[in-house]
């Protein structure tokens, strides 16, 4: 009988492409609304985890950057709080638990962070995935805590496809602006999504740091994705005070998979190449 996979928050973009890995593997995916299953309703959570009993949950659902910053509570419910129940629920059933944190959790210098540095909450956001992260590795003993790097994947009618949405932008704005002083690893979520299977196929519970080698600013990531799509916009570079917004984030997101390659897991491959990759894919549908 195939392992049952459950996912919260299916709609979204990581989940969708992990959807299509795990059925592809040969697992039976159970995907979950909102509608279906609010992730902050104790009775729900047991209630639908009891029924399915499912061998792996993987809880994606999340809520921006911004909106926590400027209404920390609902960041605290979705991060943290239903963390927490789903956790519970998934200890007493006896499934694996993988809760997706954020890669935004240390400070401003420029360096590829490990998991043995120390985090440094900058904001809302990033303190309500911390806590998530304790939730879930306190109330389920058989937890993976993934934290990925700046995600894009999915198809191009994503609300959060950054890599769609900078292709249309050139094509209304004869100049884009990108931050060169934000630096992150850019992630495909088809590969994070192959290296959290292959995780799972380990009893190596912990926190990994899981994204496309290598290091990018801003400026870097659209360079690169325009040059992907064979667009010849001229980029100007600029200071990332050009874009104010309410949360203070920090300067650098780039993350060291140092425990994967402790475990001997494959490493996700350079963020530029998975990149190329995917709008490769992307330009055969658009």
């Amino acid at each position: 009988m195939a392992r049952k996979i459950l996912i919260t928050g299916i709609n979204g973009m990581l989940a969708g492409d992990l959807s299509k890995i795990c059925e592809s593997s040969g697992l039976d995916v159970i995907g979950c609304t909102h509608s279906q299953l609010d992730i902050t309703n104790p009775s729900q959570v047991s209630d639908i985890l009891h029924s399915v009993k499912p061998d792996i949950v993987v809880n994606t659902p999340g809520i921006s950057v911004d909106e926590c910053e400027t209404h920390p509570a609902n960041g605290y419910l979705i991060h943290s709080w239903a963390s927490g129940l789903i956790a519970t629920a998934c200890e007493q059933i006896d499934a694996t638990l993988i809760y997706i944190s954020t890669c935004g959790l240390f400070g401003n210098e420029i360096k590829l962070y490990s998991e043995y540095d120390s985090v440094e909450l900058k904001t809302k956001y990033s303190h309500s995935k911390f806590v998530g992260e304790q939730e879930a590795r306190t109330n389920c003993h058989k937890t993976f805590v993934i934290r990925p790097g700046w995600l894009y994947g999915g198809t191009p009618d994503h609300k959060r496809n950054f890599v769609y949405q900078r292709y249309l932008e050139t094509q209304r704005s004869p100049v884009l602006k990108s931050a060169m002083d934000k630096y992150g690893s850019p992630t495909y979520t088809i590969d994070l999504a192959k290296c959290i299977l292959s995780l799972v196929d380990t009893d190596a519970y912990g926190v990994y740091h899981v994204t496309n080698s290598g290091m990018a600013s801003r400026y870097d990531y659209v360079d690169c994705i325009l040059q992907a799509f064979g667009v010849n916009t001229p980029i100007e570079a600029v200071d990332s005070s050009e874009f104010p917004r309410p949360s203070p984030v920090p300067n650098c997101e780039a993350l060291d998979n140092l425990n994967l390659r402790f475990l001997g897991i494959e490493q996700p491959c350079e963020w530029r190449e998975a990149l190329h990759r995917y709008i490769h894919g992307l330009k055969t549908s658009i």
